[in-house]
């Protein structure tokens, strides 16, 4: 059997699927409302602040400068700053911003020390094991309420409604595979950052310019790796796939339509980052960051049901060749006999 080009199933399309997503999101608007109430906690709840630890950390590092290579001079002034920065800004409260399945937030980047109504209450964790604890909590937190809000969005992208009984039902399942796949995750990052800070920190003791580049070379390099993880959950929510296969499923996806996904990937996260830009235009006190809160909330929704149409198109591509691949040998060894 000859197969011919007009035979072959029709391969996902980029453009169609972020049209979908975002027409669907259009069509059940209420499920924004699970980033902009994350957002509104963050800016306005009390912050939760390691301020000491870090000034503490700075201090320690800042009082070996003396023994370093004075080629680090320059840059440990730089990076005094940058810590001062995190210090003040810094809300252990953004842990709810869980990985790869969480709520998305904007205000989660801007980390805001102002709002409309004066400063927050900043509170001060009395130890550095308790704050670690409570981020441990706020990130399990994330990943539950992650689980019902992906849940939600994947229904109103592929089935054009929101069963929010059914979604109960599976909430704790998907939070479950969840938590997982955060816990896979946390271990590869892990891994990939303790080696390339032994490798980056060698080639930094030889030379500073060349320990720049090759952090350069580094972070190309990972962002590639981790190309094929974009769309690891998605299985857990689309097919009901536990973390494992849902993780080997999406990088499997991604490597026969690497192209194109790299395309699609690229797209969102132009798209709302890039956005991010017009957002923060409002200062962080004035009211007017509403509509900011309400735009990241609206735009990134829409780029989930995007990946979810997406990931969904590309599973029944691949499983429609797959089955002409399947025929096409079979007939193939019957005609041999």
């Amino acid at each position: 059997m000859d197969i011919k080009e007009n035979q072959l199933p029709t391969p996902p399309k980029v453009l169609d699927a972020v049209r979908t997503g975002f027409d669907s999101i259009t069509r059940h608007v209420g499920l924004v409302l699970f980033p902009f109430g994350v957002d509104l906690l963050f800016w306005f709840a009390p912050h939760l602040r390691i301020k000491h630890y870090i000034e503490q950390f700075v201090a320690e590092i800042t009082s070996l400068q003396s023994l370093s290579n004075p080629e680090y001079e320059e840059v440990m002034e730089v990076s005094q700053e940058i810590w001062q920065l995190i210090a003040e800004r810094f809300n252990v409260l953004i842990a709810l911003r869980s990985y790869p399945v969480g709520v998305f937030s904007f205000m989660s980047s801007l980390l805001p020390v102002k709002t409309p109504l004066g400063a927050p209450t900043f509170i001060e964790f009395p130890s550095l094991g308790v704050a670690v604890l409570a981020g441990v909590v706020l990130t399990i937190m994330g990943v539950i309420l992650g689980g019902l809000y992906f849940s939600s969005v994947a229904q109103a992208a592929l089935n054009d409604e929101v069963r929010w009984r059914k979604l109960f039902d599976n909430w704790m399942w998907v939070s479950g595979q969840s938590l997982l796949l955060t816990l896979m995750w946390a271990a590869l990052f892990i891994g990939v950052a303790v080696f390339g800070t032994c490798i980056l920190g060698g080639v930094a003791l030889f030379s500073m310019p060349i320990g720049q580049m090759a952090v350069l070379v580094y972070g190309a390099v990972v962002s590639w790796l981790f190309i094929p993880l974009f769309f690891s959950a998605h299985g857990i929510f689309v097919n009901r796939d536990k973390a494992w296969p849902s993780l080997i499923e999406g990088a499997k996806l991604t490597a026969v339509t690497f192209l194109k996904t790299s395309f699609f990937i690229l797209l969102m996260v132009l798209l709302v980052q890039g956005l991010n830009f017009l957002w923060q235009i409002p200062p962080e006190d004035s009211w007017l960051m509403l509509i900011s809160i309400f735009g990241h909330a609206f735009v990134s929704t829409g780029a989930l049901a995007a990946s979810f149409v997406y990931y969904n198109d590309m599973t029944h591509w691949a499983q429609e060749m797959l089955s002409l691949r399947e025929a096409y040998l079979e007939e193939k060894e019957t005609s041999s006999q």
